[in-house]
This record gives C-alpha cells, sequence and structure tokens, in this order.
C-alpha cells in the first residue's frame, strides 16, 4: 500500500533512545506513513535493535537494507538503512532517495511524535496541497 507520508530518522549511536521514537510510532491515530531509520555509520548496536523490530516473515535483507512490515504493528512498513558515517544532511540525503511519498517528516532519533502527529501531517497536508505549496512547517510542541 502506498503510503502519504515517510517519518524518516537519522541516528548514529542512539539504540538507546531510538525505541520511545519506535514506540510512539506505533501509537499513531493515522497509519498512512513508513517509517525508514537511517544509520550513520552507528558502532553500537543499532542494527540489531531495529532488526529485532521487524516480521521475520516480512524482512528482506539486502547489503546494508532492511525492509519489511513491524512485528508489533503489522501496518508499519519499514526501512533501514546503514551508510558509512557522513553527517546529518547525509542522513537527510539518503532518506529522500529512497522515499517514494508525497511528503516527508524527519524525526530526530532522540525525539519522538506525539500520538497524532502522522494524523495531523496528513490531513493539514490534503486540507492544502491544492494551493500550490511544496510543504508545510509546524512548530514542535509539548503534551
Amino acid at each position: 500500500m502506498k503510503t502519504t507520508l515517510t517519518v524518516f530518522t537519522p541516528t548514529y549511536n542512539r539504540a538507546d533512545l531510538l525505541p520511545r521514537g519506535y514506540e510512539a510510532l506505533k501509537r499513531q491515530t493515522s497509519h498512512d506513513f513508513c517509517w525508514i531509520i537511517i544509520d550513520d555509520g552507528s558502532k553500537d548496536n543499532t542494527r540489531e535493535l531495529v532488526r529485532s523490530w521487524f516480521e521475520p516473515t516480512s524482512m528482506k535483507e539486502n547489503g546494508d537494507h532492511i525492509t519489511g512490515v513491524s512485528k508489533d504493528a503489522p501496518w508499519l512498513q519499514m526501512h533501514y538503512c546503514y551508510k558509512e558515517n557522513g553527517g546529518l544532511h547525509t542522513g537527510y540525503n539518503k532518506a529522500i532517495e529512497l522515499m517514494d511519498t508525497e511528503i516527508c517528516v524527519c524525526i530526530d532519533s532522540d525525539d519522538y511524535m506525539p500520538d497524532d502527529g502522522v494524523e495531523i501531517c496528513v490531513t493539514e497536508w490534503e486540507k492544502h496541497k491544492s494551493k500550490g505549496i511544496a510543504g508545510l512547517v509546524g512548530y514542535d510542541y509539548t503534551i
């Protein structure tokens, strides 16, 4: 199923913080998104951690890429990509190269989305995309 939104997370040695973001994505009120994790050369157990979140029967591994769905939320399409360390901007570039959705949002590896974050992004995009705009910007907020 083609989704509207890509949530992408560039990460570097943040295996201790990624679970909080994963838990938040599983709680989303809208499932109209996929998640791309860009591992920028981590030396910790990031790959093993993310790999453990995939449903084994859906998982496809090809070199530095793993794709499939979450074992905990079968609607959640995930893509993990390991790349040599190059800095945050190269993580953004790799995510943009991999995504095939209308819109995207970056959620840093030390952050997470509110439970209705995807719903807000997709709803606001649907309301405004016909106005000839290229994207939307919003403020961070605390629940």
